[in-house]
């Protein structure tokens, strides 16, 4: 069972991902699906380093995880490490 602290910690933890994500969709390079052009994506492929609308993580779903690793934005918790490996992918 995790104890308050940790359940603090971990919020803390998530909420600094969320930030960061939030900061590198203000970049104007990922303002737009990186496949479609659609404007405001709010998915991405954390293992490729790239943000998708929803229609285009849809397609990269399908092609499996040992492909393409999908998730939303906002709507799924992400750890360090997969915010970590998604902003070396673009550089």
């Amino acid at each position: 069972m995790t104890s308050r602290a940790e359940k603090e910690r971990m919020k803390q933890i998530q909420d600094k991902c969320q930030r960061l994500l939030n900061e590198m969709l203000k970049d104007d390079d990922n303002k737009y699906c990186v496949d479609c052009d659609a404007k405001g994506p709010r998915w991405a492929s954390w293992n490729i380093g790239i943000f998708l609308c929803i229609r285009c993580a849809g397609i990269h779903r399908k092609l499996g995880v040992h492909i393409s690793k999908v998730k939303s934005v906002n709507l799924d918790t992400w750890t360090p490490q997969q915010v970590v490996v998604s902003t070396r992918s673009i550089e």
